[in-house]
């Protein structure tokens, strides 16, 4: 799922649609702690912080964790690039509904995360991931 521009694809989905997608052997999924691991052929699902019990709600960028997911894809790129992690060609950041809207804004307005993740938020337009 590597467009053209060869930054590997970026994806943020709710449980719900997260839990209607099955394992394709080459994603990684981010998810916050807490939630159901779930299981599938996912290249490896890895751990969130959980967001702050003061958060105001409705995904406001002050309170999305997104400082964190940025550092954690940074991360995931630097070991992918340097062989310590499998090769992958996705990641979905599985967050809650509440706060995907900001994590979102967050994560576009990152210039790490955009030189090197491609956002195709499939599962905000309920087209399917698959």
């Amino acid at each position: 799922m590597q467009g053209d521009d060869g930054r590997i694809a970026l994806d943020l989905m709710d449980e719900t649609a997260f839990a209607r997608l099955s394992g394709d052997g080459k994603t990684l999924v981010l998810r916050m702690a807490g939630t159901d691991g779930g299981d599938g052929q996912w290249l490896d699902q890895l751990v969130l912080p959980a967001p702050s019990p003061f958060a105001h709600g409705g995904g406001c960028v002050c309170c999305a964790p997104d400082g964190a997911i940025a550092a954690m894809l940074a991360d995931l790129f630097r070991t992918r690039v340097t062989g310590q992690r499998p090769w992958f060609a996705r990641v979905i950041v599985v967050v809650p509904a509440a706060l995907r809207e900001g994590t979102r804004q967050a994560l576009e307005a990152n210039r790490v995360v955009a030189a090197r993740y491609r956002p195709v938020w499939l599962s905000m337009t309920n087209t399917p991931a698959h």
